[in-house]
């Protein structure tokens, strides 16, 4: 009669293996994800503390259809374009800025709002500052500079 326990642990071997890379490598990722969330957490407070005020100009707000849940409410992870004009007579600049807003305070940030940030002068990255009421996320706030219209001719 054949050994039947040798094959079945030809089979149950990799499989196991491969169970457990899968879940070696899922971990490692979701580490560098919480790392990264934790980096611009802490730079989101440093720059809310230390950066430059500006005002800023809402040009456009598209809702990218995600959402996050926290702190006793639902926030919507919108792509913003803003102007930003600092208060020190420095040039106004554009910037993309994907951002978490409170579903509720979504409409306060249209086309055409003016909205209080802080910004680095150095790298130009801005983070909103919110209401004293508002509940803060700053886990997706990212920032792109944009060539303002004064630099690209239009």
């Amino acid at each position: 009669m054949p050994d039947v326990s040798f094959t079945i642990w030809w089979v149950l071997a990799p499989l196991l293996a491969w169970l457990v890379f899968t879940l070696c490598v899922t971990l490692v990722r979701e580490r560098r994800r919480r790392a990264v969330r934790l980096v611009r957490m802490r730079r989101a407070a440093d720059m809310l503390a230390n950066g430059t005020p500006a005002m800023a100009l809402v040009m456009s707000l598209s809702d990218t259809g995600q959402r996050r849940s926290g702190e006793g409410t639902t926030w919507a992870i919108a792509k913003l374009h803003l102007r930003v004009h600092p208060v020190a007579g420095s040039q106004a600049f554009d910037v993309d800025q994907t951002t978490a807003i409170a579903m509720p305070e979504l409409a306060e940030h249209a086309a055409g709002k003016t909205l209080a940030v802080r910004f680095d002068p150095v790298s130009r990255e801005v983070v909103l500052e919110r209401r004293s009421t508002a509940p803060t996320y700053h886990g997706d706030d990212l920032t792109r500079l944009r060539p303002s219209p004064e630099a690209t001719g239009r």
